[in-house]
């Protein structure tokens, strides 16, 4: 019987087709193309190559540099079949993993400083990603990036990168703007008032007519994913 294959196993797959990869360059490439994205697929790269190779879905070649040997993995026509056969599947539904935003659910468990400090952490990441997004931009501008053949679909990508990262970055001034307002994070009519204001204006259509019931999530969010 063949293994199952995993969204992790293709994540590694996407990036052998990409180039040959050792896999060292495997784990320094993981940043840019695993963890913002999936990153279950981060911690299995080197297991998963290994796994991928005894498939037949991708190979690995012994070079050397001086005495120093290493292994460098190319996808396999098995592989890019493989490949292009799950292109053809259905995509898992959105999700997104963000620990900040679990925080916030719970957030009158702790205190002001807590929740302030998460929110300036997230701030400080989101800005030290959109630096390194600058630098991603003027690689693909200097005609040096590794995928600079492939700058059509490249772009698709970072445009989304960046907007979501200015999103996040954009939503946490104006949050701690609102927060250093507030005493602490005990409820009061005029939070709670504020709140609702707030929730008034989120750019988002709305039913035409009054809810009576507790709405469900769409059907989409509990299409069946692949495997991580």
């Amino acid at each position: 019987m063949r293994e199952q294959l995993t969204t992790t196993s293709y994540a590694v797959l996407a990036q052998v087709a990409v180039r040959p990869w050792s896999t060292y360059e495997l784990a320094q490439q993981r940043v840019r193309y695993f963890r913002y994205v999936w990153p279950s697929a981060e911690s299995a790269i080197y297991r998963e190559a290994k796994r991928l190779a005894s498939m037949g879905l991708i190979e690995g070649t012994k070079e050397y540099t001086g005495k120093r040997a290493r292994t460098v993995y190319s996808i396999t026509e098995a592989g890019k079949e493989a490949l292009t056969a799950w292109l053809g599947t259905p995509v898992s539904p959105f999700s997104m993993v963000f620990e900040a935003m679990l925080r916030v659910f719970v957030a009158p468990l702790g205190t002001k400083d807590e929740l302030t400090g998460t929110l300036k952490q997230v701030q400080a990441d989101a800005q030290d990603m959109l630096r390194f997004a600058g630098e991603v931009k003027q690689e693909f501008i200097d005609g040096i990036n590794v995928t600079q053949d492939q700058v059509y679909i490249r772009a698709i990508a970072v445009d989304f990168f960046v907007s979501h990262l200015n999103t996040v970055a954009a939503w946490t001034e104006r949050t701690l703007a609102e927060i250093e307002t507030w005493d602490d994070l005990t409820p009061t009519e005029e939070k709670n008032e504020k709140g609702l204001e707030k929730i008034r204006q989120l750019p988002v259509d709305i039913p035409s007519e009054p809810l009576t019931e507790i709405t469900t999530p769409p059907k989409s969010q509990t299409r069946k994913p692949i495997a991580p």
